[in-house]
This record gives structure tokens, sequence and C-alpha cells, in this order.
């Protein structure tokens, strides 16, 4: 047997979630994530750092949300066999279409590039489905949202309240603190405790905007801090499906959090829906 020790460095990035840690097991399989039958070996919260002991084998370590997102919110690891400890670190990252999944460090290999490429291409089908579903649904409810205009509607969840309209729907959980969707809109929002990091209660909101886009590499289209809520607008390519997505991300500071609320639409019809998410991100209020 050896040491297996996998470090989670602390982020803002999904802070609320565990991380559930399965070692490839054909044996012993209790769940199989990509067709890899795998045995679960503990769970690893924001900053945590835990060993685990392993057989000798080559085998596949693996990181995942949970078990509804499995196969499109997860990384794995090659170890070699051997009879060496291994110690194996990581965050979660910034990546709405992944689900913010966790990547380890050093990683690169071609086989890692391609699982991270299919979970990106599979975790935005799943949010376009979504979409899709909530506009039929409202289809069937309303006979047509083309013949009517769709009324105001709130929504809780998690300590958030934000008024949409009756052609929005809650979502499963997607690794974020609360998500919602119409068929043209998704809106998605992340609660960052402040026990989070070390004097994170001390910075401003528009410090925590900017860390946010530091830390995940945005490239900025539009920043507006002159007023509240702020905001920062930022693109994102589907590289599977050459579509691009606009974000329009919404920062907020409680006594206890912040919070990042985003709402996405396809680039080609961010002008037309521009005026309205921005009159829903002035609805939003928290519980504390």
């Amino acid at each position: 047997m050896r040491n297996l020790t996998i470090k989670r460095r602390k982020r803002f990035v999904a802070c609320l979630y565990k991380m559930r840690i399965y070692v490839e097991d054909p044996a012993a399989g209790e769940l199989t994530i990509n067709d890899v039958p795998c045995r679960k070996l503990g769970e690893l919260k924001n900053g945590e750092e835990k060993t685990f002991q392993i057989d000798e084998q080559a085998r596949r370590v693996y990181v995942i949300a949970d078990k509804l997102s499995k196969n499109f919110c997860n990384e794995f690891y090659q170890l070699p066999e051997g009879q060496e400890d291994v110690f194996l670190s990581g965050q979660n990252c910034f990546n709405p279409a992944s689900g913010n999944a966790f990547r380890f460090d050093n990683n690169d290999s071609a086989a890692t590039a391609s699982n991270r490429r299919k979970g990106s291409r599979i975790g935005l089908i799943v949010m376009i489905v979504a979409l899709i579903a909530g506009g039929v649904a409202g289809f069937f409810i309303g006979r047509s949202l083309f013949t009517r205009t769709p009324k105001e509607k709130a929504f809780s969840s998690h300590g958030m309240s934000i008024t949409l309209t009756d052609a929005f729907k809650e979502m499963e959980d997607m690794g974020f603190t609360a998500t919602f969707s119409s068929k043209n809109v998704a809106v998605i929002a992340l609660e960052e405790p402040f026990t989070t990091a070390a004097g994170a209660e001390e910075l401003t909101v528009e410090q925590y905007a900017d860390m946010v886009i530091a830390n995940n590499g945005l490239n900025c289209t539009k920043k507006n801090y002159d007023e509240e809520p702020i905001s920062f607008e930022y693109d994102f390519l589907n590289t599977e499906k050459n579509e691009t997505y606009h974000y329009f991300s919404y920062a907020y500071k409680t006594e206890t959090a912040f919070w990042l609320v985003q709402f996405s639409t396809l680039k080609q019809n961010a002008d037309k829906h521009a005026d309205e998410i921005a009159a829903w991100a002035k609805t939003v209020t928290f519980a504390n």
C-alpha cells in the first residue's frame, strides 16, 4: 500500500461544495465515472488536505462535485504503478460550462485535455437543454411565450431572492449556489463566504470583482463600478460548438459573504436582453 495525499487550495470558486475523491477500482467499483468503475476514498472541503491509502497499481484518481454532474464536472489524474507515496494539489477553477470543476496542478496530458473539453461540452449541453426545457414548459403553461407578456415572479434560494419572470424555472444544482433558466437567459449565482479566505471581509465589493476577473483570467468587454450593483461583462467561447455566450456579472457583498450573480445569453442576443437583465440585477436581495 502507499499514501495518496491531495491538497485542495482554498478559493472563492465553489467554496461551499465538498469535492468527492474516487479511485479507479474494477473489483470494488461503487460508482462509474466516464465508463470507469471507481471506489470512493473520501471528501475534501475548501482548503483541506487529506491522505488516503491506495494500492500500488496504476490507477486513475477522480475528483467530482456530485453524482448528478459526475460525467462533465470531473477531473482525473493518472497515477503510475509504484510504491512511492504521491502528493497532488489543485483547485476549483471558474468555468460555468464545466460547473467550476476541480483541476489538478501540472496535469497536462492529452487524455486530460480531451476529458476537460468533453466535460465543458457536456456541461454546456446540459445548460442549453435546461434553457430549452424551460422554454418548452413555459410554452405549454402559457400556450406560447410569444403570445403573452411574461409576468414578474420572485424566486428565493439559499438566502438569495431575485425577481425575474414566470418564464424562468429553477434548475438542478450544477455546482453553483442557485441557478435559474428561461428560453434565452440563464442565471447562475455563487455565494462565497468570508470564511473562505483570511481577510476576505476587509475587501470591498470592487476589489472582490477585480479578484474574480484576475484569478479567472477573464477578458472583460465592459466594467461598471460607478453604480450599484457593480458589474462586469465578458464573452465565453464554446470551441466545440463555435458559439459565443455573453455574461453580465454582478457582484454583491453581505454581512457574511460575497455573491456573484451572472446572467448568460448568446452573444448575438446580449443587446436585446441587456436592459431587462440590468433591471433583474437590481432586485437581488439577501437574507443575511
